[in-house]
């Protein structure tokens, strides 16, 4: 081969080597770029929900569990309320009618007052009322069960959100462990202990927590109050949640921490 061609081909590899260099570098800025404009939100495995959807989902599992009711009953309700408001507190007057809440009851049927409907837990303690006097309500599609209950006016609409119903459930139920995971701006301000504490025994069947400085610590507790205080976190100002080899961040997720009870479940208030 000339000296010529030789130059021309090393050229030419050189040029290879440097576009595909530039190509990978650009996918990994690409890729660190959506990393930190990524938005504030909560995952469930490959579903994602803002914050507030989250935290009404945290009530929603929390009035199911201190009912004692099996987990079907948590996966009906946030499938109802997927489809009737994404999960979202209507306040009266934007709803269609008179509907009102997470799951759109309506006063003119006997659901309560519009000021009692939308408090989450009033609501979902009624829809639960009316599920469990459903017939075959643990066996029978989300559809139909939850069609019993809402009359809508197209009851196959509810099927759609069974998938994501139940991987948000898991995750709340400490079925799937570290199995959701918030992102949001650091806190400026924070819940006091107090309020922490009256928040998880309100929305969970907890021993009563017990107070160190900054950090809350419920006793014989597991993956369902940790799941909780996570997608609580941003509203009460909680920097940190551990439990059971585990250290959940607002930046950075969850992480190993071999210091992490197992039997416990600790936040740490900003």
């Amino acid at each position: 081969m000339s000296g010529r061609a030789q130059r021309g081909t090393t050229a030419l590899v050189v040029v290879v080597v440097v576009v595909g260099a530039l190509a990978f570098g650009a996918r990994t800025l690409w890729r660190a770029a959506q990393s930190v404009v990524r938005p504030a939100g909560c995952d469930f495995g490959s579903y994602t929900l803002q914050l507030d959807q989250a935290q009404v989902a945290s009530v929603i599992v929390g009035m199911v569990l201190k009912r004692e009711l099996p987990e079907r009953a948590a996966v009906l309700t946030i499938g109802a309320a997927l489809q009737e408001s994404k999960l979202r507190n209507i306040p009266p007057g934007q709803g269609d009618r008179d509907s009102v809440g997470i799951l759109q009851q309506r006063p003119s049927q006997g659901w309560g007052t519009a000021d009692q409907i939308a408090d989450v837990h009033y609501a979902t303690g009624k829809f639960l009322d009316a599920v469990v006097r459903v017939p075959n309500w643990q066996e029978d599609s989300l559809a139909t069960v939850v069609q019993t209950v809402q009359f809508s006016a197209d009851g196959s609409a509810y099927a759609r959100h069974e998938a994501q119903a139940q991987a948000i459930t898991d995750a709340l139920y400490g079925q799937t462990p570290a199995g959701v995971t918030c992102r949001f701006d650091k806190p400026d301000r924070s819940a006091t202990p107090a309020v922490v504490t009256a928040a998880l025994t309100r929305d969970l069947p907890v021993a009563k927590p017990t107070v160190a400085g900054k950090t809350v610590t419920v006793p014989d507790a597991g993956w369902a109050t940790a799941a909780w205080l996570v997608c609580n976190a941003d509203r009460l100002g909680i920097e940190t949640v551990r439990h059971d080899g585990k250290r959940w961040s607002y930046s950075g997720g969850w992480k190993d921490d071999g210091a992490a009870s197992s039997s416990a479940v600790a936040a740490t208030l900003h």
